[in-house]
């Protein structure tokens, strides 16, 4: 899987890298970074459920800040067998932009990367579960909430479902 158009649509300075995590090492512990920076230090995720066995399959997205040499935002994608579904369907998760980078449209621009991929390969439907204060700006992008609110790591969420038409 790769970008539409490699990195079109960044700003200057900023790179984005889609790997798994048996190809590069150094990226998903830069991916980690980010990860731990947001989720485990500003949201106060347990470690332990932070990474998970997800991160084995998932094809993961980094976008790194040439000057700082510093990883900035990162998302995961894996394919995910809901219930009795006859067709997997794309989840995507860990959708994390560090703070100093946010109000950028990191996050839409990597969404739509990860939904770009996810539709290329034959996903006709992609799925995340959204942290309630952040539905408005996954309905930006399509997603739609279903069911009832559940608790994730002690932080309100709701699932969210895209059909790709």
């Amino acid at each position: 899987m790769t970008p539409q158009t490699p990195n079109a649509g960044l700003p200057e300075g900023l790179i984005c890298r889609t790997f798994r995590r048996e190809e590069s090492t150094q990226d998903f512990e830069l991916a980690m970074q980010v990860r731990t920076q947001v989720f485990v230090t500003e949201q106060r995720v347990p470690l332990d459920e932070e990474q998970d066995e997800y991160d084995d399959e998932a094809i993961h997205w980094l976008i790194v800040d040439t000057a700082l040499q510093a990883p900035i935002a990162t998302g995961r994608l894996v394919s995910y067998q809901e219930g009795c579904q006859m067709r997997p369907v794309a989840k995507i998760g860990r959708i994390a932009v560090c703070k100093p980078f946010r109000g950028q449209r990191l996050g839409a621009w990597l969404m739509r990367e990860i939904l770009h991929a996810a539709h290329s390969d034959g996903f006709d439907q992609a799925i995340l579960d959204a942290q309630t204060h952040a539905i408005p700006f996954y309905q930006t992008l399509g997603f739609l909430p279903e069911g009832d609110e559940f608790m994730d790591a002690n932080i309100p969420h709701y699932r969210m479902r895209l059909v790709f038409s």
